[in-house]
């Protein structure tokens, strides 16, 4: 790469875009280009002020690590391509002992200090711009050294607690052990039920104190487990939310109930699980969806529609809940919503003689729900994954199947509040309806013969989720989906192209740019979406299974591609453009006005103004990466 590469690249990229076109020229005509390997240092704190330049990065990811007295090192940030290296110590006169290490292999332009310090002496916007920079690194690293731990306990809260915290360790026992060993083993282990399972894994039932007290006052001829285990026993997902578990217990008398994490026990749950949670009145949404007859039934749960669910999301946003935390509520109880849906549909489809599914299949979804992060303003993108079935006999029949299958199941999701996709991403589509081997190559098509509609749908496709039905079929394509997508480079660069058309409305100095009638924002395209993609890319470069975009930041957190500050920042940003938009549906629900992702700035606080400014700059910023890491990509 040359010095006019350079010029190109940086020209309209903050802060250089605040320079003349003959400043720009100065600042990189004694620039050199310079590689530095894996785990090599750019600079380390042996060397002196004078021996330092200013880097800029171009390619790779690079650490900055303060060296303490003794001897411990603290890992201050990560640097990622187009940030600037160097100033802090430059500024700060050697005071602070900095190393910066590459964790990749960098590529790097070594700015001249005086030639850089020149500029800004004659440009006082972008010298403005650098000491703000330091100022803001400053205190990232004294809130780094004053903060003792990042994550702080929390309360349990019926609202945020998912059942695999609170549940218990499951005891196992074979269908063929006696009754009296089955007594044994709960005296043992001071339980109150036992798991009956083969392999200690798969779910065959339960035996609980109330099988023991059957078998004293009954038949005691029949001593074997088999005979007296409940052989279909509630049970309910390692994800599930406290209050779902909790109305089982209140609603079907049950005392046990096994928790399943896909096909395997992992723990269970009894009532004195749920000691530290109290009672709510919104415990009868889950039980009423579970034992709805009808279509029409579960009409009145929509979470467009039903007052009660609308207030229980306002209580639990007033208690302080963050927004991806509370839309990933939303997304649980619109999942409870489709799996009974699902199951309504089976049962019609039956009475009208179509017979019970000819082959296996999974129910899918993509875009907010896939990740589970919705809020009340959604509509359909869903897919089935069937299994492979050309090789049969009636491929008719299971093509008439579950073509009319998934024709009902999306008018039902219709009626239900969640309206039809207008881009046509439902089930009921030939392209989002094929058979196991038919989404493989589908995978394979779009990340070899790729033109912009089909970057859209592998976009969308990437961040599906099995919700219902052999979820295997769906685990299976995630893997390879996986795989394949991280070493397809030029897919990574197509999906940033199209990452980068919709630009953060914030200018060089942070202001918020609107049409000044208006004053309004929508908030999923000028901020929210920035962030979900760049976040999506980079776990496609790391080959990060997770679909919801926390866990995605967690996963590169834990891998070491972002950096610990950078993570809770863009969780930050997350949380308030999701409490933003969730606050302004509930608004919008209650004044009977068609839901929407727009807020209008005109009616926010002062502090609000301050967190969507804090926002839409960490997403601006995050953008701004993604930007350097296309041209990059694209001039190298």
């Amino acid at each position: 790469m040359n010095n006019q590469e350079l010029y190109q690249m940086i020209k309209d990229h903050y802060p250089f875009d605040v320079l003349t076109n003959e400043q720009l020229l100065h600042i990189i005509s004694r620039s050199k280009f310079t590689t530095f390997a894996k785990n090599e240092f750019l600079f380390h704190e042996d060397e002196t002020v004078n021996d330092l330049d200013i880097y800029f990065l171009v390619s790779g990811l690079a650490k900055n690590v303060l060296h303490r007295s003794n001897g411990k090192q603290f890992s201050l940030r990560y640097y990622y391509p187009g940030d600037l290296v160097g100033l802090m110590i430059m500024l700060t006169s050697g005071g602070m002992t900095f190393s910066v290490q590459a964790l990749e292999d960098c590529t790097v332009f070594r700015f001249n200090k005086s030639d850089f310090f020149e500029v800004m002496t004659e440009n006082k916007e972008f010298s403005k711009i650098v000491f703000e920079s330091i100022g803001s690194r400053m205190k990232s690293l004294y809130d780094e050294l004053q903060s003792s731990s990042w994550d702080d306990e929390e309360n349990i809260s019926l609202f945020s607690t998912k059942v695999n915290t609170l549940m218990e360790s499951p005891v196992f026992i074979r269908s063929s052990d006696t009754i009296m060993e089955a007594a044994m083993m709960m005296n043992k282990h001071n339980v109150t039920g036992l798991v009956v399972s083969e392999d200690k894994m798969k779910l065959d039932g339960i035996i609980t104190h109330r099988e023991l007290l059957d078998y004293i006052s009954g038949d005691q001829g029949k001593k074997s487990v088999q005979e007296w285990m409940f052989k279909k026993p509630f049970w309910i997902r390692d994800e599930a939310f406290a209050y779902e578990a909790l109305s089982y217990f209140k609603h079907e008398d049950v005392e046990f109930v096994p928790i399943l994490r896909y096909e395997k026990v992992v723990g269970v749950l009894t009532s004195h699980s749920f000691l530290n949670i109290q009672d709510s009145k919104y415990l009868d949404l889950s039980y009423k969806i579970q034992t709805a007859q009808t279509t029409d039934d579960l009409v009145a749960l929509s979470p467009s529609k039903n007052s009660t669910f609308h207030q229980f999301i306002r209580d639990i946003l007033d208690q302080g809940s963050l927004g991806y935390d509370v839309c990933e509520v939303i997304t649980n109880f619109n999942d409870r919503l489709h799996r009974r849906i699902i199951q309504l549909t089976e049962k019609e489809m039956r009475i009208e003689g179509y017979g019970l599914p000819p082959i296996n299949y999974c129910f899918i979804v993509m875009g907010s729900q896939g990740r589970g992060e919705q809020s009340f303003h959604t509509d359909q993108d869903n897919g089935i994954i069937l299994d492979d079935y050309l090789h049969l006999k009636n491929i008719d029949a299971i093509e008439a199947y579950f073509q009319h299958f998934t024709n009902k199941l999306n008018v039902k999701l219709s009626a239900c509040g969640f309206p039809e996709c207008t881009g046509g991403i439902m089930a009921k589509e030939l392209k989002w309806r094929k058979s196991f081997s038919q989404w493989k190559d589908s995978v394979h098509d779009w990340l070899h013969e790729m033109d912009a509609e089909e970057v859209q749908s592998f976009t969308m496709f990437f961040d599906f989720r099995p919700i219902y039905g052999d979820y295997s079929l769906a685990q299976e394509i995630r893997e390879m989906m996986v795989e394949k997508a991280k070493n397809s480079l030029t897919m990574q660069q197509l999906l940033r192209k199209d990452a980068i058309r919709f630009k953060v409305p914030v200018s060089a100095l942070g202001r918020i740019n609107l049409k000044p009638k208006t004053k309004v924002l929508n908030l999923k395209k000028s901020g929210m979406m920035q962030i979900i993609n760049m976040i999506r890319i980079h776990s496609i470069k790391y080959g990060i299974k997770d679909v919801n975009t926390v866990k995605r930041l967690q996963s590169l957190q834990q891998l070491q591609a972002f950096h610990p500050r950078d993570v809770q920042n863009a969780k930050t940003a997350l949380h308030h453009f999701m409490t933003f938009r969730l606050n302004q549906n509930l608004l919008e629900l209650e004044e009977k006005k068609p839901l929407s992702n727009d807020i209008s700035l005109l009616e926010l606080s002062k502090e609000d103004k301050r967190k969507l400014k804090e926002a839409l700059q960490i997403a601006n910023r995050m953008q701004q990466v993604l930007e350097i890491s296309f041209n990059r990509n694209r001039v190298v």
